[in-house]
C-alpha cells in the first residue's frame, strides 16, 4: 500500500513560479531572493551525468555576511563546484547590485535521502563570501512561534500568470489541526468524487509517515471565506520552495516562522466541481502548502553549526519575551 501512495505523491509533488494569485511586493521588503540551482543526475544507460537546472525562492537571515536559508529538497541531485565541492547556486533576477558577483563560501543541509523519510529537515542554509549594507534587509528565526496569519511569499507562479523578477505575497491563516484532513477538502466534496478524496486523503495522511512529529510542520489550505476549494485564492505553487512564511510582530515588523516546503496538488475534470478548466496542468490545483519550522532538533543543530561556522542568523524565541 504504501508504494501507491508514494507514487501518488510523486507525480503531484514538485518544488514548491510567485505565489498563484500573490500581490507582487518589493523583494527587499519581504527578504526574499531567487535562487538558480545546477542539478546534475547520472544516466546508466550512457554513462553520463544528465545536467538540468531549476529555481527556487529563499529568505535572507543575515547580512554579515549574507546568509540565505531555502528548502533542503531544493538541493536534491545538487551538481557540486569541483574546486571547493560547494552546491552550484546563484542569485538570479534581483535589483539588488551587491549580488551580481557573490558566491558561496559554505551550505549546510541534510542529504534529500533523508529528507524525504523526515521532512522535518527540509532546510538548507547558504553563507556567501560577502557582506551587505544596511539598505539590505534580513530577518530574524522564531523558533517557537504562536501561529495565526502568515505572509507567504514565493517567486513562482501558475500557467496563466507572468513570470516577475519581483516575488508574489499573500495573508494566509495557517491550520490549527493538521491531523484533520476535512480542512482542506471539506466533506461536500467527498459526495460528487468520492475517488479524487480517497487520492487527496492518499496524499494528506502520508506525510505523517515521513515527519518525525508534525508539531515541525504547518499548512495553509486554498479554501475561500465559505470553506469552499477555490482556484482564486493565493496559493504556493511550483518555483515557491524555499520562500519565507512570515508572522507580523507587534512593531510592525516581521520574524520568519517557516518556509515553503512542499505542496499536494490535485485535478479531476468533473462537472461538480466548476473549479477545474478544461485545460490546466496540476500544478495550478494545489490543495494544501505545508511549511517547515525550525523547532526540531536537527535544525536546530543545523543552524547552530551554521552560526559557529559563520552564519549570521539571530534566533528569537517569542514565547520567553
Amino acid at each position: 500500500m504504501k508504494k501507491a501512495i508514494t507514487l501518488i505523491l510523486v507525480l503531484t509533488q514538485l518544488n514548491a513560479h510567485a505565489v498563484i494569485n500573490g500581490q507582487e511586493t518589493s523583494p527587499n521588503d519581504v527578504f526574499s531572493v531567487k535562487l538558480n540551482i545546477k542539478h546534475q543526475h547520472w544516466l546508466n544507460s550512457v554513462q553520463e551525468w544528465d545536467k538540468y537546472e531549476s529555481t527556487c525562492s529563499s529568505v535572507i537571515v543575515g547580512t554579515h555576511p549574507l546568509t540565505i536559508i531555502t528548502a533542503g529538497h531544493c538541493l536534491k541531485e545538487i551538481e557540486l563546484d569541483p574546486n571547493n565541492q560547494l552546491p552550484k547556486i546563484t542569485i538570479t533576477d534581483t535589483n539588488l547590485d551587491q549580488l551580481d558577483s557573490i558566491n558561496i563560501s559554505n551550505a549546510f543541509y541534510y542529504p534529500f535521502s533523508e529528507i524525504e523519510n523526515n521532512l522535518a529537515l527540509d532546510v538548507a542554509i547558504l553563507v556567501f563570501d560577502k557582506s551587505l549594507p544596511k539598505n539590505v534587509k534580513s530577518v530574524s528565526i522564531d523558533t517557537n512561534p504562536n501561529l495565526g496569519d502568515v505572509l507567504v511569499c514565493g517567486f513562482g507562479s501558475a500557467s496563466n500568470e507572468a513570470v516577475l523578477f519581483n516575488p508574489r505575497c499573500s495573508v494566509k491563516k495557517t491550520l490549527n489541526n493538521l491531523d484533520d484532513f476535512y480542512a482542506v477538502m471539506p466533506k461536500q466534496y467527498e459526495q460528487s468524487d468520492p475517488m479524487l478524496h480517497i487520492k487527496a486523503r492518499a496524499q494528506f495522511h502520508y506525510k505523517q509517515e515521513i515527519i518525525s512529529s508534525l508539531d515541525y510542520l504547518t499548512a495553509i489550505n486554498r479554501l475561500d471565506s465559505k470553506h469552499q476549494y477555490s482556484a482564486a485564492e493565493p496559493m504556493p505553487t511550483h518555483g515557491d520552495s524555499g520562500g519565507p512564511w512570515l508572522a507580523k510582530t507587534a512593531d510592525e515588523g516581521f520574524l520568519l516562522v517557516a518556509i515553503t516546503s512542499y505542496v499536494e496538488r490535485f485535478y479531476n475534470k468533473n462537472d461538480d466541481w466548476s473549479f477545474f478548466a478544461k485545460e490546466a496542468p496540476l500544478d495550478d490545483y494545489p490543495y494544501i502548502a505545508y511549511g517547515v519550522k525550525f523547532n526540531s532538533p536537527e535544525v536546530k543543530s543545523l543552524i547552530e553549526n551554521a552560526k559557529a561556522n559563520g552564519a549570521d542568523i539571530t534566533l528569537i524565541d517569542t514565547t520567553i519575551r
